[in-house]
């Protein structure tokens, strides 16, 4: 199994343009071609009781979310769940992970805040990791208002969200702030190497070479790679970090370092839990309706998330 012809091609194109266009252009066109596709790229999002938009104020200026409320949610208070979506730092907005984030509601029955942070190239390093510290600040902050208990609120996130969500971690508990669980989907954990053989997959056109090069020229901008912040993997410390659900997908280019990321914090003492989709290509909870068994694999991650957050 594999991904739908369709979006390998989109997908190849996409890169090729960021090899042969100037990166305005490039950014511009996928943009555009994922805010077009990205209804047919997923099955129908199963019904939530709302979604309502929210604005967390900061200092570089207000930053958009999106409040997912599921039926199952329960009396709030309850548990919530701070989301931070892929893309690379480059692409991605709430409005594609609409479909995503309301399934990762229904199924988890968790309320989602779903951050709509900064991008480059207009926004380099560190604008996506201020915005997701401001975010998780202002959430812990006013959990009361978005119906989540600020002692159960976990952070998420795949891809660069990811790299977002690890790092906040750290963060979080070197400043004494209370995050209550992690989601990492196959998340981006180092740019320091990105040309190792243990990126080499059938899909890893997905996010090879040129991909993640566009990650360092555009985001990364001259900051060094081996920054935490931008490489969590290479962190001083894993105690003390929040109890773990790890995805990790066989066709992923990024699959190694997810998983040596969960042997850092199993040796430090988390609570780590692993799911692994040996079939599943890097991206597939928002391909749902283009790659086979993405959808059973999407609801398996976020219910079994939900479970460990009860």
């Amino acid at each position: 199994m594999g991904m739908d012809k369709r979006f390998s091609d989109f997908f190849q194109s996409m890169v090729d343009r960021f090899s042969s266009e100037t990166p305005a252009r490039a950014v511009a066109f996928a943009r555009s071609a994922i805010a077009g596709g990205k209804d047919s790229w997923q099955k129908p999002a199963p019904e939530i009781a709302a979604a309502k938009a929210v604005v967390i104020p900061s200092s570089s200026g207000p930053i958009p979310a999106r409040l997912y409320t599921p039926l199952g949610a329960g009396v709030a208070p309850g548990p919530g769940l701070l989301f931070f979506h892929g893309g690379g730092f480059i692409v991605g907005d709430v409005a594609s992970y609409d479909s995503a984030c309301r399934r990762l509601a229904a199924h988890s029955r968790l309320r989602v805040l779903s951050v709509d942070y900064r991008l480059a190239p207009e926004h380099a390093f560190p604008a996506a990791h201020d915005d997701a510290q401001t975010a998780l600040a202002w959430a812990l902050k006013n959990a009361h208002t978005l119906g989540m208990n600020p002692a159960r609120i976990a952070v998420g996130g795949d891809s660069a969200g990811g790299t977002l969500t690890a790092w906040l971690t750290h963060y979080a508990r070197d400043h004494g702030l209370n995050i209550a669980g992690q989601l990492l989907i196959f998340p981006l954990l180092q740019l320091v190497e990105t040309k190792s053989k243990q990126r080499k997959s059938p899909d890893a056109h997905l996010l090879g070479n040129q991909a993640l090069g566009a990650i360092r020229k555009l985001y990364v901008a001259g900051a060094d790679p081996a920054d935490p912040r931008l490489s969590p993997l290479f962190s001083d410390s894993f105690k003390s970090l929040p109890p773990a659900l790890v995805v990790t997908a066989g066709l992923d280019p990024l699959k190694a370092e997810g998983q040596a990321y969960v042997a850092k914090m199993a040796a430090a003492g988390a609570r780590v839990q692993t799911l692994h989709y040996n079939t599943m290509p890097h991206g597939f909870i928002s391909l749902t309706g283009l790659v086979p068994g993405a959808l059973g694999a999407s609801e398996e991650v976020f219910e079994r998330f939900g479970a460990m957050m009860q």
